[in-house]
């Protein structure tokens, strides 16, 4: 130093929030509510896939189900719906093929030589054909299925 002198200490840090930590706070909120988000979306819904590509048919709801027809086969319909949205499980009784979804259960029937699907919400589905999961013993719950398909501690041995 010259002159002797001596600098002044450096200032201690703002003891208030400055622009950098209000930017990090709202960027770890936004991570969260993100998260949370995600983790509630069901991205595998086949209701819309179906809507767009088979025809209503009112006239054939049962159940509780929204009915609609395909000229292709039922395992043909099954496939694509399931490729479009990703399935929990599938099974097939009797010719019937059953999508198994978070929130849907979806049953694609022979009918006048293509299919009929019938959407319905998981508790209603369920309801409906009980019997065929019951005697199937296909251990379907009644309730419907976690969207979570991570694994724990121990999972994978």
């Amino acid at each position: 130093m010259t002159n002797g002198q001596q600098q002044p200490p450096p200032t201690p840090a703002s003891r208030g929030m400055n622009w950098k930590h209000w930017t990090a706070i709202i960027v770890v909120l936004a991570l969260c509510c993100g998260g949370v988000f995600l983790m509630n979306s069901n991205f595998s819904n086949p209701t819309g896939t179906i809507r767009d590509h088979y025809t209503r048919a009112a006239n054939l709801d049962e159940g509780g189900g929204r009915a609609y027809t395909s000229s292709l086969s039922p395992a043909t319909v099954a496939d694509q719906i399931d490729d479009d949205a990703e399935a929990v499980d599938e099974r097939s009784s009797g010719g019937v093929y059953y999508l198994q979804y978070t929130k849907h259960i979806v049953a694609v029937s022979p009918y006048q030589g293509g299919s009929k699907i019938l959407v319905h919400d998981y508790r209603s589905g369920y309801n409906h054909y009980s019997s065929v999961f019951i005697l199937g013993g296909w251990g379907w719950s009644s309730s419907p299925p976690s969207p979570f398909r991570g694994g724990g501690p121990g999972s994978g041995k």
